[in-house]
């Protein structure tokens, strides 16, 4: 029976590691393949291009990003032919699986790692095409059917998993992968509760062997792969694993390529993060960092370890060594934590100085205790994915928009990297120590004034900006300006500011060029000002030329400035 594995990525460059996993322990039993698909794709063409398999079975991946289309997608699929079997596994149904049996129209559910799991249901299937009996169900630990709820959650034996095929290593791939974020782990499982995680549901760490991560490494690294992001939940928790890996990377080194992992920053020491500032090729590797709160009581509640003290020291150890990307995780909504509270989270984790700052908002997941335990804390949340939270006891609905509304302000003021000189004035002057104020201020300039925060142009962000730190009365033309150029490799054809038209600007650097005096003093020529020179006005008849001149490796930009006096 032909079956077809499918799942709806975020992006095109995504890859389901899940879905090659299952193929690859399957393939030689079964007649099975596998499809990927984007979640901005028509559910009509998906459905109509899975049909045309004429697969009988179709086994599909359902994650928190992806549950409202596969919805649909099995809706259109069952229209389309009401006999065809739809399995559904991944960490969206796998604690939850009666809700989907009742609520969907598909026939089985995996709960867990389903690689072994899958093989045991299509042979059932198979052996059972003939039977009449609908209240005939498989007897698989970690299957449930509408007439049979498993509450058995699969691990596969990691040992017996590594030796089939290399699912990073199919030769269907590799046309494709230096242009996909390649997904990797060396490890599953979690050793911590943190309980809004599925993965705090996980029991123990279990560890793939050094040489089959050396071997797979190695294959992804030779054929040019530019992006590697580790899935391991805790990936520095077994500090010889960790070197190990570190050790091979840094062997394997060359530009173009990074890494990227999720560490536990209270777990380094001095001597790790001495060896990673001494070692590591400067962004080669990026370090997610999960703070979510520096509350204490709040992580008492929700089981989540942490010292505080001892992670921001380590944070700054790891800047001051100016090796590694830091991307540090915060979460709104969590037990205990009022808008105040939040405030000071968000001020405690943005002083660290990394160059991201993710500021999400709490989702109640199905199948974690913090979503079994609600009406504990007087949660309010949306039912549909991704189930993120409306409002609690400590903190209200208004709070929380409010909090999202700076976030947007975070995301394209701090976040995109673009305002990096702006952003440093500000916080050296009028808000220093004031991060999320600065960012709340302008989510509220933002909503009085009706602002898109979406559909806009880069020249709108600046004049945005400007406008709102003029309402402050804060001077900040000349880091904005420094900011907007830096945006760009070749002259912009336009500025953020209306100062002068387009034909103004012509003539003016026209007459520039022929100021004979002037070029001779700065080593200049004419072609250059009419041809890579930008001005501006800022009082009156003082004009600042900005040049941008192509540097040795024909990818950055040196911005050189002078002011030029018109009478």
């Amino acid at each position: 029976m032909k079956t077809i594995l499918t799942t709806l990525n975020a992006k095109y460059i995504h890859t389901s590691l899940a879905i090659r996993w299952l193929y690859v322990v399957n393939k030689e039993k079964f007649n099975i393949s596998f499809k990927e698909y984007v979640i901005k794709e028509s559910i009509e063409k998906i459905s109509s291009d899975i049909i045309s398999e004429n697969c009988k079975i179709v086994g599909i991946g359902v994650y928190i990003w992806n549950v409202n289309q596969t919805k649909l997608l099995v809706e259109k699929l069952k229209q389309a032919n009401p006999k065809l079997i739809i399995i559904l596994g991944g960490p969206e149904v796998s604690y939850e699986p009666e809700f989907f049996l009742n609520n969907w129209d598909i026939d089985y559910v995996i709960s867990g790692e389903g690689e072994f799991i899958l093989g045991e249901l299509l042979d059932f299937i198979q052996n059972n095409t003939n039977n009449t009996n609908e209240d005939y169900h498989p007897n698989i630990s970690g299957v449930s059917s509408k007439h049979h709820i498993s509450k058995y959650i699969a691990q596969a034996d990691i040992n017996l998993l590594i030796t089939y095929p290399s699912p990073y290593q199919l030769q269907e791939d590799l046309p494709d992968l230096k242009n996909r974020l390649i997904y990797f782990e060396s490890s599953r499982g979690c050793p911590y509760q943190c309980q809004y995680c599925l993965s705090s549901l996980e029991k123990g760490v279990r560890y793939f062997s050094d040489n089959y991560i050396r071997e797979n490494l190695s294959y992804l690294i030779d054929n040019e792969v530019k992006q590697v992001k580790f899935l391991d939940r805790t990936f520095n928790l077994n500090k010889k694993h960790t070197k190990q890996i570190f050790d091979f990377l840094i062997h394997k080194y060359r530009p173009g390529l990074s890494f990227q992992f999720e560490i536990y920053a209270d777990l380094l020491n001095d001597e790790m993060i001495k060896y990673i500032n001494d070692n590591v090729p400067q962004n080669y590797f990026r370090f997610e960092i999960g703070i979510q709160s520096t509350y204490e009581p709040t992580n008492i509640e929700v089981k989540r370890k942490q010292d505080f003290p001892l992670l921001a020291n380590n944070v700054k150890k790891l800047m001051d060594g100016g090796k590694v990307q830091l991307h540090l995780d915060l979460i709104a909504g969590l037990p205990y934590e009022s808008f105040d509270r939040f405030v000071k989270s968000f001020n405690n984790v943005f002083c660290l100085g990394a160059k991201e700052v993710q500021l999400g908002f709490l989702k109640l997941l199905r199948g974690t205790n913090l979503r079994k335990n609600a009406d504990m804390y007087g949660y309010k949340f949306n039912i549909n994915a991704p189930y993120e939270i409306i409002e609690n006891n400590y903190i209200t609905e208004i709070e929380l928009v409010r909090i999202r509304d700076a976030e947007h302000a975070l995301e394209k003021f701090w976040n995109s990297g673009r305002f990096s000189r702006t952003m440093t004035f500000l916080f050296n002057t009028t808000y220093k120590n004031k991060f999320f104020e600065l960012f709340d201020e302008i989510g509220q300039y933002y909503n009085f004034y009706d602002l898109p925060h979406h559909g806009y142009q880069l020249e709108d962000l600046f004049r945005y900006l400007n406008d709102f730190l003029k309402t402050k009365n804060i001077d900040a033309f000349e880091f904005l300006r420094d900011d907007y150029y830096n945006n760009f490799r070749i002259r912009p054809t336009g500025f953020w500011t209306d100062d002068l038209t387009k034909e103004e600007r012509r003539k003016l650097l026209y007459h520039i060029g022929q100021d004979k005096a002037f070029l001779q003093k700065h080593g200049l020529n004419r072609k250059i000002i009419e041809k890579q020179t930008s001005i501006n006005i800022v009082n009156n008849k003082i004009y600042l030329l900005t040049l941008f001149l192509q540097q040795n490796d024909n990818e950055s930009h040196l911005n050189i400035v002078y002011k030029y006096k018109i009478y």
